[in-house]
């Protein structure tokens, strides 16, 4: 699916006007302006100089509207830049979307036709400013970047956490991990005008943005219903972001219209993912199975908002990634990293009272006990074919 688009226009740099007079013969006037910020009609900033009058006309990026999200959108005038680069355009918009997001409020699936996403989003910009059409180059719509995703499947969460962060140490040739959070591996450099690659844990990020849109009331929180936060489980998302000297250098000509008639999604995001994947092969990870234990401290240890009667898991979350510690690392070196010794056996306290000993505990050694080697290829098949769950397939 296509995740973002970022689209840019350029403004024209006259504008021209014609009048005709009735007498005979007919004489055509054309008037031929310089079109200024002022003259798109869209909220603006300035400065004032010595003497009170307004310089320095800047746009803000600015937030325009759906029913359930919004597109970022930019006006740049570099025209009296000195960094001026004739081959470059000086007066132009851009804006920039989840094409997803804008219309069905959730980006857990969506659409690979980049012509449909460019109109959506086209759309929105047009009809929240009439008035700029007159002055767009509409035939100049260019691609400056696409970020397509698809995912894959673990068994549970805890395991694609797991596969997520053994991927920060993958690294083979050009193909290297940058560090990220737990959850969310990078590759390629952060300021690539080329492509970037990133692989999260998509429920993590889901349960973050429902969280957010809960506490700002928004009717976009609707969209995330239970079986679609089912379907969720266990997805990891696999985001490649290309720029225009990607298509640049395989002769793709970035314009709309061009390129959404040879646009594939599929085979670009295969493309620009083959070098990690080929980074992968025959590597393996260490999985730890313990999410039984991980529910009976939830079950045990759950804290209730005197409140709002909210139940969270803060502590038994925290027991529980005290436990993998000592099972990743041992007794000894998990005592040296967690943040508090007092944390350590308020833990250790807690994973006793679950049927956990302290003896058993320190006996744990390195991987653990019930340590499962699995090969990274088991996580990285993307199946094109399951990229909707079927609730959305049965009402398409």
């Amino acid at each position: 699916m296509i995740d973002m688009l970022v689209l840019r226009c350029p403004i024209r740099q006259v504008f021209e006007s014609s009048s005709t007079e009735t007498a005979l013969p007919v004489v055509r006037e054309v008037l031929k302006t310089c079109i200024s910020l002022s003259d798109l009609k869209i909220p603006l900033e300035s400065s004032l100089d010595a003497h009170g009058e307004e310089v320095a006309l800047t746009h803000r990026w600015e937030s325009i509207p759906s029913s359930l999200s919004t597109m970022a959108f930019k006006v740049f005038d570099f025209r009296d830049s000195f960094k001026k680069d004739a081959d470059v355009q000086d007066f132009f918009i851009e804006i920039k979307a989840s094409p997803a997001k804008l219309t069905q409020g959730h980006n857990l699936f969506g659409s690979d036709n980049i012509w449909q996403c460019a109109e959506r989003m086209i759309h929105l910009l047009i009809d929240t400013y009439p008035h700029l059409i007159e002055y767009l180059e509409q035939k100049h719509w260019s691609v400056e970047q696409v970020d397509i995703t698809y995912h894959s499947w673990c068994n549970t969460e805890n395991e694609a956490l797991q596969f997520v962060n053994a991927l920060q140490n993958v690294s083979n040739g050009q193909t290297r991990a940058r560090t990220g959070y737990s959850g969310t591996a990078y590759f390629g450099k952060s300021n690539s005008r080329i492509k970037k690659i990133k692989v999260y844990v998509k429920l993590l990020e889901v349960m973050n943005q429902l969280s957010k849109l809960k506490r700002q009331g928004s009717k976009a929180a609707e969209q995330y219903t239970d079986d679609l936060l089912d379907w969720a489980k266990g997805m990891v998302r696999w985001e490649v972001s290309l720029k225009t000297r990607w298509f640049e250098r395989r002769g793709i000509d970035n314009n709309l219209f061009a390129l959404s008639r040879v646009f594939n999604a599929q085979n670009y995001w295969q493309q620009a993912t083959q070098d990690l994947f080929k980074a992968l092969e025959g590597k393996q990870m260490r999985i730890i199975r313990d999410e039984e234990i991980e529910k009976q401290l939830k079950a045990k240890f759950p804290t209730v908002n005197a409140r709002s009667g909210k139940v969270t898991y803060g502590r038994a979350l925290s027991a529980y990634n005290v436990f993998r510690a000592i099972k990743e690392r041992g007794w000894n070196e998990a005592i040296r990293t967690v943040p508090s010794r007092g944390k350590f056996y308020d833990a250790v306290e807690m994973l006793h009272e679950v049927g956990l000993s302290k003896a058993l505990l320190q006996n744990l050694k390195g991987d653990g006990l019930q340590c499962e080697v699995i090969p990274f290829i088991r996580y990285v098949e993307v199946n094109f074919g399951e990229q909707y769950p079927p609730f959305a397939l049965q009402a398409a």
